[in-house]
């Protein structure tokens, strides 16, 4: 099955068997043929780094790779029924490898795990890149030889810029492979090959047969491509959209008017997100936060639009509303905690996209602001407004919004009150002070917050307690310190 031409291409150094850690030397001396798979091989024929170690061992039982790297770190059965092995050396702490024996897979179902897995330590090394998902990924190199095995044709693919399906039956035998080829391609600025294009449209429906968890992995993975738009944009074509993301979907087709080259709402929020993802005007490009707040924050304005006759233009007023709630169902549903984001931040970030962005806000109107959206977000949501004037009609428009991010910035930097804790005085203080304990502390706490966002100055504790004094009607009284002394006087 393998031609001299595609199996015995380029050696590469650091795969020769001497140069290998002892743990894989006695694998070889035992009589296994060890193989790097996948991934891996792919990256280093495209000269990126790769922090994968996947393997492929031939000749070997299961049992006999476990017993012998046991003697070297930790070894985990992860996958029993797909014959995965998890490999941690002692020796090398920040190693992981996956290792895998040879099989064969018949698809049985429509679930991840509804295979037939048929494992065989002698199986050709050419039948089990058979059953990848893509050519690109359809690789294995040699350990000791270091010579590349490519039955389909992978390395010719990727001089190409192709992405091609192995076997017409590969979306049907795993639908997330929709997902990874439309991942892939925007990450390695691949071309679908015209049969796997047709192939993805025929099965797009089985997408939604695949648990959310790993659906939300493979979008992790296309937020990271330089230009994420192109994923979203064949997640449109080929009709995965609706099964995904069915709120930007409704977006397509969506006039709004006054936007760079009359985009619709869809094409208006890839500019966004792909601002997002890399613009030298917006330091937090790249965050995943910033990019799903991108993402979301106008899936509300199909049920917003309106026609404003005596304007003569369209308006969408509400949307950011609208595209909160829809952001939050959405990312409940596709459990996007996965990818180590809070919904609430990003919430917030799209409920609150719309803010006045004139730069001569009063010092007192940015503090408040600050306080509103919380220090911690509110150069984000300032970056996302950036990001959403770049996808507008004006893209180069950004110098207001950029002169109110440096007086945040300065503002910040000052480190002024707030919030209740960062006041120098504190409900124990208050207590100490002759205040009952209950709802009244956190009220006068609040109020003193208000009083110090206009007047930084004041929050020192000679003030506040003047404040608490003369405007919350409380004069300091005896503390209770002062009172247990007294009560040992009287006793």
């Amino acid at each position: 099955m393998t031609s001299e031409k595609n199996s015995a291409s380029k050696k590469t150094p650091d795969f020769k068997a001497s140069g290998l850690p002892i743990y894989l030397q006695e694998l070889l001396a035992a009589g296994g043929e060890i193989y790097e798979v996948g991934g891996p091989v792919r990256d280093r024929l495209l000269d990126r780094p790769h922090k994968d170690h996947d393997l492929l061992i031939r000749k070997l039982p299961l049992e006999k790779i476990q017993k012998t790297l046991k003697k070297f770190g930790d070894v985990f059965v992860v996958g029993r029924a797909f014959g995965i092995l998890k490999f941690y050396p002692t020796a090398a702490t920040d190693i992981e490898y996956d290792i895998a024996l040879p099989r064969t897979e018949r698809s049985t179902g429509t679930q991840h795990r509804d295979f037939e897995i048929t494992f065989d330590p002698e199986l050709p090394i050419e039948e089990d890149l058979q059953r990848r998902d893509f050519t690109i990924n359809a690789m294995a190199m040699g350990y000791e030889t270091g010579r590349l095995i490519d039955p389909y044709g992978g390395q010719k693919d990727l001089q190409e810029k192709i992405l091609r399906q192995v076997s017409p039956q590969s979306f049907e035998e795993d639908p997330l492979r929709l997902l990874r080829a439309v991942q892939f391609t925007a990450r390695l600025h691949l071309q679908i090959e015209p049969e796997t294009w047709k192939a993805m449209q025929r099965h797009a429906a089985l997408i939604e047969t695949v648990s959310a968890e790993r659906v939300t992995e493979e979008i992790g993975k296309l937020l990271t491509a330089p230009k994420p738009s192109i994923g979203f944009c064949i997640m449109r074509d080929t009709g995965l959209l609706p099964y995904i993301f069915p709120e930007l979907q409704k977006t397509v087709g969506v006039e709004q008017g006054r936007k760079f080259r009359n985009d619709d709402v869809f094409m208006h929020t890839m500019r966004v997100l792909d601002a997002s993802r890399k613009d030298d005007a917006i330091p937090y490009a790249g965050d995943m936060e910033l990019m799903l707040a991108a993402l979301f924050h106008d899936v509300g304005k199909p049920q917003t639009k309106r026609y404003n006759k005596e304007k003569d233009r369209l308006t969408f007023y509400g949307h950011q509303t609208i595209s909160k709630r829809l952001a939050k169902k959405r990312m409940k549903d596709l459990k996007m905690t996965t990818l180590g984001i809070n919904p609430q931040r990003i919430s917030t970030l799209v409920e609150n996209h719309m803010f006045q962005a004139k730069s001569f806000f009063s010092d007192k109107a940015i503090r408040r602001f600050i306080r509103i959206i919380g220090s911690d977000l509110i150069l984000k949501l300032v970056d996302l407004r950036i990001a959403d004037n770049r996808g507008g009609k004006y893209p180069e428009g950004i110098r207001g919004v950029q002169k109110l991010r440096r007086r945040i910035e300065e503002t910040l930097a000052q480190e002024p009150p707030f919030n209740v804790g960062d006041l120098v005085i504190s409900g124990h203080d208050l207590i100490e002070l002759g205040i009952p304990e209950g709802p009244m502390i956190g009220e006068i706490l609040n109020n003193l917050v208000e009083v110090v966002l206009d007047y930084p100055e004041k929050n020192n504790r000679e003030t506040l307690t003047k404040i608490i004094t003369e405007d919350f009607g409380h004069a300091p009284q005896t503390s209770h310190q002062e009172n247990k002394e007294k009560d040992k006087k009287v006793s």
